[in-house]
């Protein structure tokens, strides 16, 4: 009997859990999803938002309100069938998408798990190697062994740990917002001269919210994981209020402290900068205010990678099981971890992270967008082995988001001859998605 235990290793993979097993409450969700995200990626949103584009501070902060708040809207909506299922996220979708249909997606959210936990790996170990004045490896290796003995433990394990983290990181941030605070530009202008700047004032904001929807929305492909063992008389609507409530307040919070953050050391070495480096840049001589900062990016990384590592365990079996390979759920774990790990090691030259990771958030939510978007409007179940409304629905919405792409390697013919307006190709990919499905849901009902 697993229940609540939290030193147990969680038994349970892909199957469904048991009303035996179904233990908590809706409110549980907003501990869990605060912490999740009271993490340094958010911080590295907010710092891209401004150092990057050049948005001003105010600018900023209205794009990244405006694209966390449509963002964790459809993650807590996609958390309504954990409860109602008792499956992972990945198994959920392939009752809209198809056994068969369904590889694909669980494939990317397997990349986009490792993807993820390779970049928060980066931060950590970037932090721990200024922390202990050690090499990079020997910073990463000690940065995967803390997450991925959580993440084997799994389901609950990572509850109480992300309640406890959230707690750590409301007095690490709070620290860094003191100081943040007194030296913030709080009328800082929109800077022509940042890299991307290309889209003015209006662009910036729009990439601003592109970003934050791009981060929030990476985390609906494993939004039911954690509340599948919830009742399944759960309300839906504590569910949603909850899920949403602690992922937007913890996200917003940081990333318009990033955001400020850059406005404080703005310049050439700041659009380049990691979080760690960030953090240093605020220290300067202060020793104390250095150590709090990267202890604050080392728990942050935490808080976020394990729940990265485990979902993308999970979607990676179920992968695996399209195949026919049978895997164990923390087994999958631990080799996702190492993987991730390995792939971890390009943080080496943290100059080149900061592009990397805003490349990568483009990447993710132009899948993942759509995805979303599908799973929210579909009122129904298929048994068919290719959902093909559901399949349509997001290739056109691929399809129309395409000429809107505003990406440092491919610029959309929309986006090229209208720079102001950011990168709006994500709400784009959304809206169609959605609306296909929504005007033929019927279509996607069960078949006797």
């Amino acid at each position: 009997m697993y229940g609540a235990n939290v030193a147990v290793v969680e038994p349970h993979g892909l199957d469904a859990i048991d009303a035996a097993e179904r233990h908590g409450s809706p409110r549980d969700l907003f501990g869990l999803w605060f912490g999740a995200n009271a993490e340094t990626a958010n911080f590295a949103v907010g710092i891209i938002a401004v150092s990057l584009y050049g948005t001003s501070l105010f600018g900023a902060i209205a794009g990244l309100a405006l694209g966390s708040l449509l963002g964790y809207a459809a993650v807590s909506l996609v958390s309504l069938a954990g409860p109602r299922f008792g499956l992972p996220q990945m198994m959920i979708s392939r009752k809209v998408f198809g056994r068969d249909g369904n590889v694909l997606f669980a494939i990317l959210a397997f990349l986009a798990g490792v993807g993820w936990y390779s970049i928060d790996c980066i931060f950590g170990a970037q932090a721990v190697a200024a922390l202990l004045h050690v090499v990079y490896p020997l910073a990463l290796a000690l940065t995967l062994a803390g997450t991925i003995v959580i993440a084997v433990y799994g389901y609950n394990a990572i509850h109480v740990f992300e309640r406890f983290g959230a707690v750590t990181m409301l007095i690490g941030f709070a620290i860094i917002a003191g100081v943040v605070l007194g030296r913030a530009h709080l009328n800082a202008p929109f800077d022509p001269h940042a890299p991307f700047a290309a889209g003015g004032e209006i662009g910036g904001i729009a990439f601003s919210a592109a970003l934050a929807f791009a981060y929030a929305i990476g985390w609906a492909p494993c939004a039911s994981d954690y509340a599948r063992y919830l009742p399944a008389a759960s309300s839906p609507r504590a569910i949603g209020l909850w899920a949403f409530a602690g992922g937007f307040l913890a996200s917003l919070s940081l990333e318009i402290l990033g955001a400020a953050a850059a406005t404080t050391v703005r310049g050439p070495g700041i659009a380049g900068a990691t979080p760690a480096e960030t953090v240093g840049l605020l220290a300067g001589t202060n020793g104390a205010l250095a150590v709090i900062g990267l202890l604050t990016v080392l728990v942050g990384t935490l808080n976020g990678n394990v729940m990265n590592l485990y979902s993308g365990a999970l979607s990676a079996l179920v992968a695996a099981a399209a195949a026919g390979w049978r895997l164990i759920r923390w087994q999958a774990a631990l080799a996702v971890g190492l993987v991730g790990g390995a792939l971890a090691i390009v943080g080496s030259d943290p100059v080149a992270t900061a592009h990397v990771y805003g490349n990568f958030l483009g990447l993710l939510s132009t899948w993942a967008a759509p995805w979303a978007a599908i799973m929210i409007a579909t009122r129904g179940i298929t048994r068919e082995r290719y959902g093909r409304r559901a399949l349509i629905a997001w290739a056109v919405g691929i399809a129309a988001g395409l000429p809107f792409w505003q990406q440092s390697w491919f610029v959309g013919p929309v986006a090229a001859a209208h720079p102001e307006l950011g990168d709006v190709s994500y709400f784009v990919s959304f809206a169609v998605a959605y609306a296909i499905v929504a005007a033929g849901a019927p279509a996607l009902r069960s078949r006797k």
